[in-house]
């Protein structure tokens, strides 16, 4: 085996080993405590939250979900229409109650930021269904405009980098056999 071929598969392993770390970076994770409540059932959103000791998460509820509650202090939520706001103070959980509407599906989606750690990104979405049925135009998988964009996310810079580096090796590793 050549050192080309040697150094092509060391980047890519290296490359294969950095994207799963990079798919995990959000300090935030959001659990459901069902995601196909009954019509007009409560059920309970958990966001657990890791190395974020000043900051906010903003959550967006689908068409008629209502918020019912939070155990969160009053003084550190805002509540506007569909969108949630918690100002976090180094909690490591919050939870909050939802009520689905008589039918309808959607996703749950969300934002953070880090005012300490100066970072912003994404809560990955949750879809939720009434029944488990999807109303037509939120099928599953379907998303919001504008939910697809992973703000603060690192995978484009991961894969640029990767890209940068495995070009310069092989332009190195050429150079070295002629």
């Amino acid at each position: 085996m050549t050192r080309f071929s040697v150094l092509c598969l060391a980047c890519i392993g290296l490359l294969l080993l950095s994207v799963p770390v990079c798919a995990s970076s959000s300090p935030i994770t959001r659990t459901l405590s069902t995601i196909e409540p009954s019509g007009g059932d409560e059920f309970t959103v958990t966001l657990s939250i890791r190395d974020i000791a000043i900051g906010g998460i903003v959550e967006s509820l689908p068409a008629g979900y209502v918020f019912v509650g939070t155990t969160h202090p009053a003084s550190r939520i805002l509540l506007r229409g569909q969108t949630i706001a918690f100002a976090v103070l180094n909690e490591t959980e919050i939870s909050y109650t939802v009520r689905a509407p008589a039918t309808g599906s959607g996703e749950i989606t969300g934002r953070w930021e880090d005012l300490a750690g100066d970072e912003t990104g994404t809560v990955p979405a949750s879809h939720v269904a009434v029944d488990g049925i999807d109303t037509p135009g939120e099928a599953a998988g379907a998303k919001p405009a504008g939910t697809n964009a992973q703000a603060g996310s690192p995978s484009g810079i991961l894969a640029a980098a990767a890209a940068v580096l495995i070009g310069a090796c092989l332009l190195a590793v050429r150079r070295d056999d002629r």
